[in-house]
């Protein structure tokens, strides 16, 4: 129960109980005057009419006319003449009616009507002792009259005052509201600073206190964004170039080879400037360092003509240009272009095409291959073609893929119209006390000969873009027939950026969502790239509030601190994220430690995946990072 309300409550409870007090001693007051006031009465009519007997001298007749007269005047019960020998010489009695009030009234209120005597004298001897005998009716009536204008009068004020105490104490304790909501905010990893401060001294320290604590923490996660966000500069980009470096290559790989990238395949080129150190001792460091940032500039205007373009200086003298879905002819006239544009820069700068020129060796690479496999045919492209005349070399030895485009079109169709896609999960641990994090969902394709692992089909969806059907169907399936061995756990489902990005799959989720969601088993959490969040902030608002209205949580997965503002971690409020391994291992230990401040500071979890062996895990827990997924699960239990 909120203060506001324990503050109201005892209020009006006092409120009420001071009210009742008025009331009580109102009500007793106006009996006792009521009973005084027919005493009286009754006193001043035996006085009076006692007088008006002794003028009568014992005349029955002229006396009952006096008391009829008094009698039928007034209010009273009895009025009785009664002798000295105790004879009723007259009597009047009225008949008995009962008081115009409720029965309930009656049989709490009770009110005695005394009984006024006086002595009736005829000349100096006494005729007998006058009785009168108010009515109670009358009593009763009245009484019941003043008690109820009480009630009705003291109910109106106690429900003024607890209006108004009500509207005081919500003024006293606006202070305390907002505070609240602060503190709810805090909870909700959101920084909020009160400019109005309240009078009461109390509350303005408390709120001071809560001021300063709340700009503290927001002056850690600013501070550490700008860490990471330098860090980010010298780990990534080239110093001279301006261009992504090695290291962002490296990071950046996994994403084009993945078991369900985006493109199948596509030409990787590399190029190599040859006789550098030459090109130094005739012209001068400055002089070329000049022509490396004009050759990254040609560099970087002809990749753009391409989307999903990787472009990056791996070493002093060379440069990668990976360009998927590209085909080998296209590749060759790109690199062509690509070669006049840098001869006529070398020949600005006056240097001898003879001595210092590019290589380009060009590898038409597929998905399946490993970035060490990628690595090694690149670098003997690029060997060939320094052996070449035209120092140019095409390489497609290794891009001979399984099955065609076509074959695979007819498989996904099939699955797709007889439900042969299934979902297995597998486990994500704690490493530290070995509890199951959350099981990952992962999808297996199954025809009449052949299975198929989400690895072998995946690529080559998204290829023929058949991806958002499979992930419709998927998803569809999970919210409709879920496994009862779901339940009570969670299970994350890793959604891809092109299924995201694609215009229909807002609506489509929305309504499966709300037909499906509130009857789910199992806590499930949708994993969205971190490539798509951070260039989608808008859209991915969207989807956050669409998930968070039917407890799904959200977590990323392939991060890699590619944004240069880590403020849409603080606007998503991922449950956790996922990064490689060796993005972990290898990060700048100040920059990770950046990166753990902004994640604690919002309770987002850290997670290191493709790790394989124990080796691996121990570099991972020095670093603080324990939750872990790849086969080194299998070596845990």
């Amino acid at each position: 129960m909120t203060l506001f309300k324990q503050l109201a409550i005892i209020l009006s409870i006092f409120s009420i109980i001071v009210m009742s007090i008025v009331f009580i001693i109102n009500f007793e007051s106006a009996n006792n005057s009521l009973q005084n006031r027919l005493y009286e009465d009754a006193k001043n009519t035996a006085s009076s009419l006692s007088l008006s007997l002794n003028t009568a001298k014992g005349d029955i007749s002229l006396i009952s006319t006096m008391i009829n007269a008094n009698f039928d005047s007034g209010n009273y019960k009895k009025i009785s003449l009664i002798s000295i020998d105790k004879s009723i010489i007259y009597q009047r009695v009225s008949e008995i009616k009962p008081a115009d009030v409720p029965e309930w009234f009656l049989k709490f209120v009770k009110i005695d009507t005394p009984t006024a005597t006086a002595n009736v004298m005829s000349n100096w001897n006494q005729v007998g002792t006058l009785y009168v005998q108010s009515n109670s009716a009358y009593a009763y009536s009245e009484l019941y009259k003043i008690v109820k204008n009480l009630f009705i009068s003291l109910s109106i004020l106690t429900l003024m005052v607890m209006i108004v105490l009500n509207l005081i104490i919500m003024k006293i304790l606006k202070p305390l509201k907002k505070l609240q909501h602060q503190a709810e905010a805090i909870m909700r990893n959101e920084f909020i600073v009160q400019d109005e401060l309240p009078y009461t001294t109390e509350l303005r320290d408390v709120i001071n206190a809560m001021n300063n604590m709340v700009t503290k923490v927001k002056s850690m996660f600013e501070y550490s964004k700008e860490i990471l966000k330098h860090q980010k500069e010298l780990e990534y980009v080239d110093g001279l170039t301006k261009l992504k470096n090695r290291r962002y290559f490296i990071d950046k790989l996994p994403e084009y080879l993945k078991v369900d990238a985006s493109f199948a395949d596509g030409v990787a080129i590399l190029i190599a400037i040859n006789g550098v150190t030459f090109a130094n001792e005739k012209f001068g460091r400055k002089h070329i360092n000049r022509l490396f940032k004009e050759l990254a500039n040609i560099l970087n205007i002809h990749s753009k003509e391409y989307d999903h373009t990787l472009l990056a200086r791996i070493n002093a003298t060379e440069f990668i240009i990976i360009l998927p879905l590209l085909k080998k002819q296209r590749a060759l006239e790109f690199t062509k272009s690509l070669k006049e544009a840098t001869d006529l820069l070398f020949e600005e700068f006056n240097l001898d095409l003879d001595t210092t020129y590019l290589s380009f060796g060009i590898y038409e690479y597929n998905h399946k291959q490993t970035t060490a496999e990628f690595l090694a045919s690149c670098d003997n492209a690029l060997m060939q073609a320094k052996l070449s005349k035209d120092n140019i070399f095409l390489d497609t030895t290794n891009n001979n893929l399984d099955i065609s485009r076509e074959s695979w079109k007819q498989i996904l169709t099939y699955a797709l119209q007889k439900d042969k896609i299934d979902v297995i999960s597998w486990r994500v641990i704690d490493s530290k006390d070995l509890k199951i994090e959350h099981f990952l969902f992962s999808l297996h394709l199954k025809c009449e000969k052949e299975e198929y692992s989400y690895g072998q089909f995946m690529a080559q969806a998204n290829h023929i873009a058949f991806s958002n059907k499979i992930y419709s169907k998927v998803i569809n399936k999970i919210l409709t027939t879920p496994n009862r061995q779901f339940s009570n756990s969670s299970y994350a489902l890793r959604l891809s950026k092109e299924y995201l990005e694609d215009l229909q799959t807002y609506d489509e989720l929305k309504n499966m969502l709300e037909l499906y969601a509130i009857s789910l088993r199992f806590n499930l959490i949708f994993e969205i790239p971190d490539l798509f969040v951070h260039r989608n902030l808008e859209q991915m608002k969207k989807y956050a509030q669409l998930f968070r209205k039917y407890d799904i949580d959200i977590g990323i997965y392939e991060f890699i601190c590619e944004g240069n503002d880590y403020q849409y971690l603080e606007t998503i409020k991922p449950l956790y994220i996922k990064g490689d391994s060796s993005y972990f291992i290898k990060k700048d230990i100040k920059a990770l430690s950046a990166l753990r401040l902004i994640t604690d500071t919002l309770e987002i979890k850290l997670i290191a995946t493709g790790v394989v062996d124990k080796n691996m895990l121990k570099s991972l827990q020095q670093r603080g990072i324990y939750i872990v997924q790849g086969s080194v699960v299998e070596l845990l239990d």
